[in-house]
């Protein structure tokens, strides 16, 4: 296949260097000029700039496969834009942050046209572009077999094996994406909440936090996202200020996260660290603008207290394992639609590196499932009673000295609360089927789902 690309931002320039260091020609299309001059002084070799879609076209003869690196509100224009100028034999790739149902639109309006469709979400950002992203495929199953050498070349590789899987259907690609993205919001928040508490309320400096997650770098509680925040969190500017102090806090989003949770709702899955996770981006733009230092008395830290006894490394596993779960229970759920068919094993093949989600605890979870071969509330339980001690009792301190303090954890609250809901004993659900009987008089069951019942209050 000849390769053409459309985009040269962050993500597709980086890609495209990926692809020219593994020895493929790239004909590109940025229409930014800005950009192109930018990139003509790197002097790229086997990346040739094209002056339009047409040209580009041109240029690139069949059998080819033209990658969109596009803003996902950009693809339909551009497909419309090169309808008319593909052959049978060539391939759309959208490569961009794409609404799995989007892509399912796509591939059914350019199997009109015989041009055939893949939507592939692609992780790790611009480094990863470059490095070794990973990558989620979906949709033609013939063509993904006459490029899928091109995203194995320059995906990014674990233990020997590629982080670069085909999942089947149209969509199915950016679904998995979609629910990355979703789990990402999760476990960023939940490291950002664990920071802010070891400051408020254990009087732990930015240097003491940084080397406190670093220490957790060498267990299985490791990850990309623990890395890079041991990184951020004292990393300072030229004027020795920490860029923490300096930043705005509005959190910026690019959407994705309201798709995992609608899709979600849609199929009836909780996923409450995610929506907390998205919600607090939303309501960030409200942070402090009606701050009445509801937590004035927060800095009252306990006497000889000692941050090295903080059990950080269940913390953040605890953390983490809910979070994720929740988004494979999401995927697994989704296989109750008919357009989707997912192997758990190929959904941690594509997040195995390269990707926002790699780490050691993933690799756990990974290996646990491989011997289990099943992803249930047994699985997830069993997880964390392995690897979380004492019945969650330090884990329980922790939050509860946070609430105690007025110090915000909405995710790690959300993740307490959803393994306390799975499996405690409580009477919440027969408690709100009683209520909703009284006044709506709906109907009610026993516990064996056989036989009616019926409260005085059911009697008009």
């Amino acid at each position: 296949m000849n390769i053409a690309l459309i985009g040269l931002g962050s993500m597709g320039y980086n890609l495209a260097k990926n692809m020219v260091s593994k020895n493929y020609q790239v004909n590109a299309f940025e229409k930014n000029m800005l950009i192109v001059e930018n990139i003509k002084n790197d002097n790229i070799q086997n990346l040739y700039l094209l002056n339009s879609i047409q040209d580009l076209v041109d240029k690139t003869p069949s059998p080819r496969i033209i990658m969109l690196s596009l803003p996902a509100d950009k693809i339909d224009k551009c497909i419309n834009d090169l309808i008319d100028h593909l052959n049978p034999t060539d391939i759309i790739a959208d490569l961009g942050n794409s609404l799995y149902l989007k892509s399912m639109e796509r591939e059914k309006l350019l199997s009109r046209f015989n041009i055939s469709f893949l939507g592939i979400g692609v992780s790790g950002g611009p480094r990863g572009a470059k490095n070794g992203p990973a990558i989620m495929a979906g949709g033609c199953e013939h063509a993904w077999a006459n490029v899928k050498h091109i995203f194995e070349d320059i995906a990014a590789k674990y233990d020997d094996q590629k982080a670069c899987c085909f999942f089947g259907s149209p969509g199915s690609g950016h679904f998995i994406k979609l629910v990355h993205n979703g789990i990402e919001y999760a476990l960023m928040e939940g490291l950002a909440e664990i920071s802010n508490i070891l400051m408020q309320a254990y009087n732990m400096n930015n240097d003491e936090k940084a080397n406190a997650f670093k220490t957790i770098l060498q267990t299985n509680s490791s990850s990309f996202l623990l890395r890079i925040t041991s990184e951020i969190i004292n990393a300072k500017n030229n004027n020795n200020q920490y860029f923490v102090d300096e930043v705005d806090n509005l959190i910026e989003q690019n959407g994705t996260g309201i798709w995992t949770i609608n899709a979600a709702l849609e199929l009836g899955v909780s996923i409450p660290s995610i929506y907390e996770a998205v919600s607090t981006r939303y309501l960030s733009k409200n942070f402090y603008s009606n701050s009445k230092e509801i937590n004035e008395e927060k800095n009252q830290y306990d006497e000889g207290f000692d941050h090295r006894e903080i059990p950080l490394e269940q913390i953040i596993f605890f953390n983490f394992a809910c979070s994720i779960y929740q988004g494979l229970n999401l995927i697994n759920e989704s296989n109750n639609w008919d357009f989707f068919n997912y192997k758990m094993e190929d959904v941690f093949k594509a997040w195995s590196a390269g990707c926002i989600l790699q780490g050691n605890y993933l690799d756990l979870i990974s290996k646990k499932f491989k011997s289990s071969k099943i992803l249930n509330f047994e699985f997830f339980f069993n997880l964390i009673k392995e690897n979380c001690s004492n019945k969650l009792q330090s884990i329980r301190k922790f939050n509860s000295k946070a609430i105690e303090l007025g110090i915000p954890c909405p995710v790690l609250s959300s993740n307490l609360a959803y393994y306390d809901l799975i499996f405690s004993k409580h009477e919440i659900g027969e408690t709100i089927q009683l209520q909703r009987s009284f006044f709506g008089l709906h109907p009610l069951k026993d516990k064996n789902n056989t036989n009616k019942i019926n409260p005085y209050w059911t009697k008009l």
